[in-house]
């Protein structure tokens, strides 16, 4: 009796643990929910000449970030200075890189066309945060003022007095970066949340996307419906809840579709996934840095297959695809 009884008291021991386990492991699946997990993506600039532009970039090995090829291709055809944006803070730096033809330090992928939307919309940029010339600076109010310049001593004691800020900055320049998760040839419907983190004049915004999400190999990118994507974002990550990178921001479209005299709109988000077109470039690329990168098979682990029927929607994209990105 008393023999049972101890076996089913084990029993019930066994379950407790169990179902703790569970609970830790939801928990865990919840990650990129707040700004602080996105410290691994930044704003940068760009200058050549008269031109600028603004986009955003995220850290995918020890010295390098990637972005939206449509951001770079055009403005570092020949030369350009990129400077990222490393701190949410009144009190910032700037990381700067230079890119020329001789010294080449961004590269866009081979496959990129601007005549052809979102498809290979991705490129690399080579810069080590602990190596490239650093700016410390002010933000000013006026959107339209320019920044205040500071000593790197000033910068320095701001970091001193703000000790949270100073955590922030060291886990910026550590190097960590999330898992790639890689797609092969099928068509799927991804089995998780995405999430994307908005910034704009060092400010935050973490962005969750409540729709499905499709990959079709046709297309070679993935769409869902738009969820906040705007212009100045391209190039940002796209983030799974259990902390892979699935993409990068390409862009928005609109598209409608005309049945009888009612007309449907439909305005979608579109980022390229790393199938073997990016993998093969970034391999060629980043060389030996390509395998510190973490990889994971986008299925099973994240995806399934999918059955829908996109026979009125592929058309459209298809079509669109062929048209000048924005």
């Amino acid at each position: 009796m008393f023999k049972k009884l101890f076996l089913l008291l084990l029993g019930f021991i066994a379950l407790g643990v169990v179902a703790q386990v569970s609970v830790i492991s939801v928990t865990d699946e919840n990650k990129h929910s707040s700004k602080e997990d996105f410290y691994h993506t930044f704003e940068y600039y760009i200058s050549s000449g008269k031109q600028s532009a603004k986009c955003q970039a995220t850290r995918v090995g020890k010295r390098w970030f990637a972005t939206a090829a449509h951001c770079v291709n055009t403005l570092c055809k020949n030369k350009c200075t990129l400077q990222m944006d490393l701190l949410e803070q009144d009190i910032s730096v700037l990381a700067s890189v230079y890119h020329s033809a001789k010294k080449p330090t961004v590269f866009v992928h081979p496959g990129y066309s601007e005549d052809v939307f979102a498809k290979d919309d991705f490129a690399l940029i080579q810069l080590d945060l602990r190596r490239a010339p650093l700016t410390y600076y002010m933000r000013t109010k006026d959107p339209n003022a320019p920044n205040i310049a500071l000593p790197k001593e000033r910068f320095d004691s701001f970091l001193e007095k703000n000790r949270k800020v100073k955590s922030q900055y060291a886990h910026v320049l550590s190097p960590t970066f999330p898992p790639i998760l890689v797609f092969d040839e099928g068509n799927y419907l991804l089995d998780r949340k995405l999430s994307v983190i908005s910034i704009f004049s060092g400010k935050r915004e973490v962005k969750g996307n409540p729709h499905e999400v499709y990959y079709l190999k046709t297309l070679g990118y993935a769409f869902t419906n738009n969820f906040g994507i705007r212009k100045g974002m391209s190039g940002s990550g796209v983030m799974t809840n259990t902390g892979e990178l699935a993409g990068i921001i390409s862009a928005n479209m609109d598209i409608w579709f005309q049945k009888g005299k009612e007309k449907e709109t439909y305005d979608y988000f579109i980022f390229p996934v790393f199938n073997e077109s990016l993998l093969s470039f970034m391999r060629d690329t980043m060389g030996g840095d390509f395998y510190q990168i973490e990889q994971k098979d986008a299925y099973p682990y994240a995806v399934r297959k999918t059955r829908k029927n996109f026979s009125s929607l592929l058309p459209t994209l298809k079509k669109v695809s062929k048209k000048k990105g924005s």
